[in-house]
């Protein structure tokens, strides 16, 4: 074989090896800790209104899986399932009451992934996506004790807990950093900020816990390509 022969074999193994290589990985898969946050506010003034939303921070977990359409998109779904927060609402009316919520806001979303520098160890992506989220609240009730008002008020047991779920749209932005710890395999920081669309109907159970529309959830967590 020549030198022009021989070189040109090795610039062609070399090509097809790096094509190889890009296309190795298809599809990612990843599970990660996270932290949700989210505010209140209070839906009126009215003395039948509570005086405060039910607002909270509680841990969960998250998953996602989805597919590389080139090295600097992908495509794919997330589930978050936060743990529930509790919350007490209280209602000076003619008689004192308070309300004991323990509410979470579970989402799956489709999101579009952007990495800005795909052959580093250290990537850097820009998450945008929508979907889904369930509001789902478990509450219950206590009055206040004596037909007098006192205070401190003093209040009777808990009613038995009921239940009240509500589906609804939301949009997702956020960011992920990908430290590469194996040819496959990263450690991921990322953050999600959720925009749900509330209730505005105040018959609406949920309506008067004043949800806010935004849900900060920072998250820790492992990323494989395969």
């Amino acid at each position: 074989m020549t030198p022009s022969r021989a070189a040109a074999a090795v610039v062609l193994a070399l090509g097809i090896s790096r094509a190889v290589a890009a296309q190795e990985s298809r599809f990612y898969l990843g599970g990660a800790g996270l932290v949700s946050t989210q505010g209140s506010h209070r839906q009126g003034s009215s003395p039948s209104l509570p005086t405060t939303g039910a607002d909270g921070t509680s841990i969960g977990v998250a998953i996602e899986a989805g597919g590389i359409l080139t090295p600097h998109f992908t495509l794919g779904v997330e589930i978050s399932l936060p743990q529930r927060f509790t919350s007490i609402q209280e209602t000076d009316y003619l008689r004192v009451f308070q309300q004991e919520s323990r509410h979470r806001d579970l989402a799956i979303s489709g999101v579009f992934r952007v990495i800005a520098n795909p052959d580093s160890r250290v990537r850097v992506a820009v998450v945008a996506g929508g979907g889904f989220v369930e509001e789902g609240t478990h509450q219950r009730r206590r009055d206040q004790l004596g037909l007098l008002p006192t205070f401190p008020p003093v209040f009777g047991p808990y009613s038995d807990e009921y239940s009240f779920t509500r589906g609804t749209a939301a949009a997702i932005v956020g960011g992920d950093v990908e430290f590469a710890i194996a040819s496959h395999v990263a450690i991921v920081p990322q953050t999600r900020a959720y925009f749900i669309r509330r209730s505005d109907d105040p018959s609406q159970p949920g309506w008067a816990l004043g949800l806010d529309s935004l849900v900060l959830r920072p998250a820790i967590g492992v990323r494989t390509a395969f």
